[in-house]
């Protein structure tokens, strides 16, 4: 039904437009068909015109459907990142500012806290640490199971916009942009109730090429069991578990008090690297073997788990490199700033909108320009055709007179 409308419409358009031609021009057969096609073709241009002064549709042609729903390849697709919506019309709230401070200061002091939301959310992003060149962020991603109300954890990295400031390019760093490989992973094993395993990651070497991390490992309701040090290597791509660090510490005071840690809680405590070598890691070690820990020491290692050492045994400092960044509240904006802000984004919001209205206008001032020539150009071709058409007729009338004249005996 719809079809035969649309034919017959079109029909209408074609005959009316005819009429403006002289009944002379459409007498010869030749001439009425080159009109008429004319006509239709000026009538599809004009109504491809006329869509596209009109938003986008979802009533289309076969064709413009087939095109537009076709297999795309990797490469064609083009990945926007998403744009937070601007409200010019804002009034003045609290707006807290950011900075960058040291990450592992005071030395040894980064920890994993596991909030109630944990448990409900089933997953949250800890806070991460960012390189000591800031071009890359490393941040545990902590996992909850309530069927056994145990936890594992992740360690993953993002790398950071080297185009932005520092502060902005850490604010701007997004789980979206991490890369799908996790550094280092503990174990997803949830057959035993209430176990968790946490990554903190504590700090970089002075060149940013390796990274310090420790896992923990306990008990829900008994606490930690123990932390073992972990050291992952970014030009390898590599994650080394350093044992070696524990069983030095154990043999040392088995050997000298006769100690038996099996018996007793005791635990280490990644500090850093060491401030004068890249290669060597820094831990501490305490007994909780009453009320007040007891001290066993500041330790060595090297990146490899080889040489383990004993660098003071009487509580004295032992330098530790700062090296990462992390990202802290700084503090609250100005309220004039945060209006003069406004003011200006409002202003530029109307300069925008100015720019994109002339911009339309002009746009559509072109394709109104490129319809009528492309019209025009029709015209003038069907004209030309007709005007052929009208030399080619009278060349054989002309011939035609001829052989009317010709005498009878001649033949």
């Amino acid at each position: 039904m719809f079809t035969t409308l649309a034919g017959t419409i079109m029909a209408m358009k074609v005959h009316f437009n005819q009429m403006k031609y002289p009944i002379m021009k459409k007498r010869d057969r030749g001439v009425a068909e080159c009109i008429y096609q004319n006509e239709v073709d000026k009538i599809d241009v004009t109504e491809k015109y006329e869509k596209s002064l009109l938003p986008e549709s979802g009533y289309m042609t076969v064709e413009e459907y087939e095109q537009k729903s076709r297999a795309k390849t990797k490469a064609e697709i083009k990945v926007e990142k998403a744009q937070i919506p601007q409200d010019s019309n804002m009034v003045y709230i609290p707006q807290k500012t950011f900075k960058l401070v040291k990450y592992n200061d005071p030395v040894g002091s980064p920890e994993l806290n596991l909030p109630r939301k944990l448990n409900f959310d089933r997953q949250i992003n800890a806070q991460g640490i960012i390189s000591g060149d800031k071009t890359i962020m490393v941040y545990p991603a902590v996992y909850y199971y309530a069927e056994t109300d145990c936890t594992s954890c992740d360690l993953f990295l993002i790398k950071l916009d080297p185009a932005l400031s520092d502060t902005e390019k850490v604010m701007k760093a997004n789980i979206i942009q991490k890369e799908e490989k996790p550094l280092i992973s503990t174990s997803k094993d949830i057959d035993i109730k209430y176990i968790f395993r946490t990554l903190t990651p504590i700090d970089f070497s002075g060149d940013n090429k390796k990274l310090i991390v420790k896992e923990k490992v306990g008990h829900r309701h008994d606490g930690i069991w123990k932390t073992d040090l972990w050291v992952y290597n970014f030009e390898k791509n590599e994650a080394k578990k350093l044992p070696q660090i524990r069983d030095s510490i154990i043999n040392y005071w088995a050997e000298k008090e006769g100690v038996d840690f099996e018996e007793n809680r005791w635990d280490i405590y990644p500090l850093g690297f060491d401030a004068n070598n890249d290669n060597r890691i820094i831990v501490s070690a305490y007994a909780y073997t009453g009320d007040v820990p007891k001290y066993l020491g500041t330790w060595s290692i090297d990146t490899e788990g080889n040489s383990p050492k004993l660098e003071d045994i009487d509580g004295n400092s032992v330098p530790v490199s700062v090296i990462g960044y992390r990202l802290a509240e700084d503090s609250i904006k100005d309220p004039d700033e945060v209006e003069f802000e406004a003011k200006q984004a409002k202003e530029l919001e109307k300069i925008e909108n100015k720019n994109l209205r002339e911009a339309e206008k002009f746009d559509s001032q072109v394709k109104k320009l490129e319809y009528e020539r492309h019209i025009r150009q029709m015209d003038m071709n069907t004209m030309i055709q007709i005007k052929e058409r009208k030399l080619e007729l009278k060349e054989l009338k002309k011939k035609s007179k001829e052989l009317d004249n010709v005498p009878t005996d001649s033949i």
